[in-house]
């Protein structure tokens, strides 16, 4: 097989399958239901983040579930209590599991899917438009900063799609391939991080996937040095916790995955497949066959 039928069976194997999609839905069904069940004023529950854009890679974890509620039933006052709520809801709605509370969201794990879904409890905006249209920001807590900032997860979802456009519809498939590296490399940066940075990485179609994985990864080494906006221009930089150090050591990683990854792409344009093929596999791992 040469290099790049194995790079397009490599990115085709960080795509869910069918069966994984099925179950994600089937049990994102039931989460809602029970939910709406055991929690007050739910205005709404919908699927945002990775899974929601279409970037979400294999193992399917941490699916975003975006639940805005009614303010005048949930009081705005400190983070921890509506985390505290939504903990207590899931837990009334799955009396065998244990939720556990994060910074901006509750996690709920389930065994045999393996699927872990985080509760993301919003609360919509004063807005006087139309019934049917988005207000312009939503409010989430932030237990660590102990205050609500503010998202709009359909500007996200806008900012992924003209991103890929511009890169004539294989960005998407670049970003999981830079989120799987990340994962074998012990995630040095948030998979959002990889993300959105990589919302800037191309104005125009790349070569071919494997040119385009280099040139992203040159990107991404660059674009790490400095602060990551939030896309919707609404709450604070995607990489407002990291340290100077973490942005070194994901700079460094950065740059040695781009220089393996042109190598690989050197020794693939001189016809050298094996060399190529190699130079991949050291930098994506087993998953590259």
């Amino acid at each position: 097989m040469n290099v790049a039928a194995r790079f397009q069976s490599y990115l085709a194997s960080l795509e869910l399958t069918p069966r994984e999609r099925k179950a994600a839905s089937d049990q994102q069904v039931a989460l809602r239901d029970r939910l709406r069940l055991h929690l007050e004023g739910v205005l709404d529950i919908r699927l945002v983040g990775s899974y929601g854009r279409g970037t979400a890679i294999r193992p399917l974890k941490d699916i975003d579930v975006f639940v805005v509620l009614d303010a005048g039933t949930h009081r705005r006052n400190a983070p921890d209590p509506l985390l505290q709520t939504i903990k207590r809801a899931l837990r009334a709605g799955y009396p065998d599991h244990d939720p556990r509370i994060q910074n901006r969201s509750v996690n709920i794990e389930f065994s045999g899917t393996e699927i872990a879904y985080d509760i993301v409890a919003a609360f919509p905006s004063a807005w006087t438009g139309a019934a049917d249209t988005e207000p312009p920001y939503y409010e989430i807590p932030d237990r660590r900063a102990a205050t609500w900032i503010r998202t709009n997860p359909a500007k996200h979802g806008e900012a992924c799609i003209a991103a890929n456009k511009r890169a004539g519809d294989m960005l998407n498939g670049l970003i999981k391939a830079a989120k799987h590296w990340n994962r074998d490399n012990g995630k040095p940066l948030s998979g959002f991080h990889i993300e959105v940075m990589s919302y800037e990485a191309f104005g125009w179609k790349p070569d071919d996937p494997r040119a385009g994985l280099w040139g992203l990864f040159q990107h991404l080494a660059s674009k790490v040095q400095s602060s990551c906006p939030d896309p919707a221009g609404l709450g604070p930089a995607i990489d407002a916790d990291l340290t100077w150090e973490d942005r070194v050591r994901a700079r460094d990683l950065l740059q040695r995955a781009a220089q393996v990854a042109q190598a690989a792409v050197d020794a693939e344009r001189k016809g050298d497949d094996a060399t190529a093929n190699a130079q991949w596999h050291s930098l994506l791992g087993d998953a590259f066959r």
